[in-house]
């Protein structure tokens, strides 16, 4: 079972002031487009375009590092690392899911169990394997998984096997079976 942390108070209030000035950088009608895992942003290019034309025209609290990286200098007093990723484009194809938040909008949990499981079958940090356990946990709980692509449906697959072994697929049958009946009799047969 993962490990659970609150979000101190100052990283918390920091990352919504981030995601809040993020996203008034972008015109109205594209911020609903704006999806974040964190800091990460993922948007189409014209919210992109944005984003950088905002930090390029020296917009309060954005700095722009030699890196290339984008900084974001929090009321709270440190910087936050902000990286933007084009939508539709690897490893974001796409978002099934949104919640609204401030000006823009999140990726659902389930998105974000899906995202998680391309960075636990690349890399499989220790910080993306405690993501992973939690976001899966929370998946399972809500019971809320959208319809998903073989390629998607094999990454989360090899994901959860890697956490859980044989019994990982089981768990993804249990959980994808209302959505996908197919994928999960594979599942429940291969095992």
């Amino acid at each position: 079972m993962p490990i659970r942390r609150p979000i101190a108070a100052p990283l918390r209030e920091a990352l919504i002031e981030c995601f809040a000035a993020t996203t008034r950088l972008v015109r109205p009608s594209l911020r609903r487009q704006l999806y974040t895992e964190d800091l990460d942003v993922a948007a189409p290019p014209e919210a992109l375009q944005d984003i950088w034309g905002g930090v390029m025209d020296g917009t309060l609290n954005f700095k722009l590092e030699s890196d290339g990286k984008i900084r974001f200098n929090a009321p709270q007093g440190f910087q936050v690392k902000l990286d933007l990723l084009e939508l539709g484009a690897d490893p974001i194809n796409r978002i099934h899911a949104t919640e609204l938040f401030l000006d823009g909008s999140v990726a659902s949990m389930s998105d974000l169990l899906l995202l998680r499981a391309v960075t636990v079958v690349d890399r499989g940090s220790k910080g993306d394997l405690l993501d992973f356990d939690w976001l899966l946990s929370k998946v399972v709980e809500i019971g809320n998984f959208p319809k998903i692509d073989n390629e998607e449906f094999e990454v989360l697959v090899e994901a959860v096997e890697t956490r859980l072994g044989r019994l990982g697929r089981l768990l993804v049958a249990a959980f994808i079976g209302s959505i996908n009946t197919a994928a999960a009799e594979r599942l429940i047969i291969v095992s």
